[in-house]
């Protein structure tokens, strides 16, 4: 497994727990009518946006490199 593998795995796997963690905070039955529910939703989505625009400029950047 190669470390440019392995980071693209660890991203992915962060952009899908923060998407889990956003929907679950607008979901939640607690977070009706509670605003720390909202903006903790929307910061978790602004992760996951965030994180997913870091992976395409990480595989951009290694395109060429063989990192073993």
């Amino acid at each position: 497994m190669s470390l440019k593998f392995l980071h693209q795995v660890i991203i992915f796997a962060a952009t899908s727990i923060s998407l889990f963690f956003g929907g679950w905070c607008f979901l939640s039955p607690d977070a009706v009518g509670s605003t720390g529910y909202l903006i903790a939703g929307i910061v978790s989505i602004l992760v996951a946006i965030a994180l997913v625009a870091y992976e395409v400029h990480f595989l951009k950047r290694t395109r060429r490199l063989i990192i073993q």
